[in-house]
């Protein structure tokens, strides 16, 4: 006996193509995006480099750079979800990220003035005594 193939057309299909596709649990959206935007930023900074016994300026400097990416990419996370936070919330909230921004400055700012100090050391290795009983003797 020949068997005839099936040649009958099969719609079990036909409904996926119309049916509305869930989110993709995978791919974050919103402050989950802010936040892995985050993570991938401090990634592509890096760890600090080690310094030796001594730090010299050039390596304090180095540290200042990267606390500055460290610290931008924060306080730009930061920013973000106290901006989310306001956009969802029904009270006001206040944006504060200007301290934030104010104190990464400061840190920042404060070891270049170490690392600068430190530079003029290393070209004169008396320089600091002569600055520290300058300093004491006000």
């Amino acid at each position: 006996m020949t068997r005839i193939p099936d040649t009958r057309i099969h719609y079990a299909s036909a409904g996926a193509v119309r049916r509305p596709r869930p989110a993709d649990p995978a791919r974050p959206t919103g402050i989950q995006l802010n936040y892995a935007n985050l993570l991938d930023n401090l990634a592509e900074v890096g760890a600090p480099h080690l310094t030796g016994l001594r730090a010299s300026g050039a390596d304090i400097e180095e540290r200042a750079r990267h606390l500055e990416k460290v610290l931008g990419a924060v306080t730009s996370y930061v920013k973000a979800v106290v901006g989310d936070t306001r956009y969802h919330a029904a009270c006001t909230i206040h944006d504060e990220t200007g301290f934030l921004v104010n104190a990464a400055s400061d840190i920042v700012g404060a070891l270049r003035n170490a690392g600068e100090r430190q530079a003029e050391d290393d070209a004169d290795p008396a320089g600091w005594m002569r600055r520290y009983h300058a300093e004491t003797a006000r």
